[in-house]
């Protein structure tokens, strides 16, 4: 199954599991004010919560964003509670600010329901002409989805489509999301991450230590310095997370085994969670063997954003000296199990190389006990590449058996082969 480059698509309700973009900034030109997007012949206000008409003309000279969303999704209704945080915080300021909701919801009910958690205003529910225009004119790929207008939108950069990851990213500091502003954020972003260690990111004016299993139970971070640290993103509550923690463990104990008896080369994870109360946090720390942040630091909120995590379980890698490694352990780890270690470039490059050379010698198809038709062997260059494997439901890349007929892929180790002559 390839891996959607963007959000979940807007009439797909199923709670996949989410799949992290790039992080760019796509802007494109802009020729329509506020008016000639937001009304209709009929119809020149957009409503408040509680029912009430505003006068589209009372936007002009604000900056507006345009949010796609639906009562249905899931990560709709979390990036919701997100977005209504900053949009208070920017409104109670004075910043000029305005959201104008665009509903996918099934009907009116779901509709006032939804609209009632929100403190901005909408489009009526039946202007069914309006909502579609504005998703075809904005190329609405995918849900929750911010669209943010600037006043003089009449500039080949006025409109900017990343709303929900900016959001996510920086927060109110991103207003009014122009591009020197973004510019800016990014050189501070970048410096962050250029001068982090371990002590910057994992500790604070009231903690030193992490919560280990052992008495005693407080780890100083500093004994982490010189070792290879994973950052462990995960919840309870997250069902692929369930899934992954037992995988890394498994791995977690060989990297540990391999490492034994090496000079100046070790391996510690950091659990980072997003449990939603203690008893959720001890549950699921006490099957962990390694480290954890204790629950509700603030510390754990401050690396979410620091390393723009969007989707868990993620597992972010830091070398010996604190600097980021990759924030693609999971993967790596997925693709080449205990291997993976020290998750560098340069061992990146020479696990796809061996790859590629014990590709040689797979065969060229195979029938998989897991699907119907048969499956052809594909690399990057031959119509394969980013995936989610359809056994194992984990991430892949590089080689895979893929249906052509259909689209069905898996990892070629997660093959079980059948024989043609058997199958009914």
């Amino acid at each position: 199954m390839r891996q959607e480059v963007k959000k979940i698509a807007v009439k797909n309700k199923e709670d996949e599991l989410e799949v992290v973009n790039e992080d760019k900034s796509e802007m494109v030109s802009a020729c329509s004010t506020y008016s000639s997007l937001l009304t209709s012949k009929d119809r020149d206000f957009v409503l408040s919560p509680t029912g009430t008409q505003v006068n589209v003309s009372d936007l002009e000279g604000e900056v507006i964003g345009l949010y796609f969303s639906a009562n249905w999704y899931p990560p709709c209704q979390n990036f919701t509670q997100v977005l209504v945080d900053a949009y208070e915080q920017l409104k109670s300021c004075g910043s000029g600010f305005e959201i104008v909701f665009v509903s996918s919801d099934e009907d009116l009910d779901a509709f006032n329901n939804y609209h009632a958690c929100m403190p901005w205003l909408a489009i009526p529910f039946s202007d069914l002409e309006t909502k579609k225009a504005l998703n075809r004119r904005f190329d609405i790929e995918g849900i929750p989805c911010l669209i943010i207008l600037q006043p003089n939108n009449n500039k080949d950069d006025a409109i900017l489509h990343d709303g929900v990851e900016l959001i996510y990213r920086y927060g109110v500091r991103a207003f009014p999301f122009t591009k020197e502003r973004l510019e800016e954020l990014q050189t501070e972003e970048r410096e962050k991450h250029e001068s982090q260690t371990l002590i910057t990111l994992l500790t604070n004016h009231d903690r030193d230590f992490l919560m280990g299993h052992s008495t005693p139970k407080q780890v100083p971070v500093a004994s982490l310095m010189g070792k290879t640290v994973g950052l462990y993103f995960s919840a309870q509550w997250c069902l692929p997370g369930v899934k992954f923690t037992p995988k890394l463990i498994s791995i977690y104990q060989k990297m540990k085994q391999m490492l034994v008896g090496k000079v100046d080369e070790d391996l510690e994870i950091v659990f980072v969670s997003s449990d939603r109360d203690q008893m959720a946090f001890d549950s699921y720390f006490s099957t962990m063997p390694w480290l954890a942040l204790p629950s509700g630091d603030p510390t754990l909120k401050n690396l979410t954003k620091h390393f723009d995590i969007q989707g868990i379980p993620s597992l972010v890698i830091l070398g010996p000296d604190g600097k980021t490694i990759t924030k693609q352990g999971r993967y790596l780890i997925n693709l080449y199990q205990e291997n993976a270690y020290p998750f560098t470039e340069a061992r990146v490059a020479l696990l796809e190389k061996q790859m590629d050379e014990e590709a040689k010698s797979l065969p060229r198809s195979e029938y998989h006990a897991g699907h119907h038709h048969e499956l052809t062997l594909v690399s990057e260059g031959t119509g394969g590449g980013p995936f989610i494997c359809c056994d194992c439901d984990e991430q892949g890349s590089g080689w895979a058996y893929q249906c052509i007929e259909c689209g069905y892929e898996v990892h070629p180790r997660c093959v079980r082969s059948v024989d043609y002559g058997l199958r009914v």
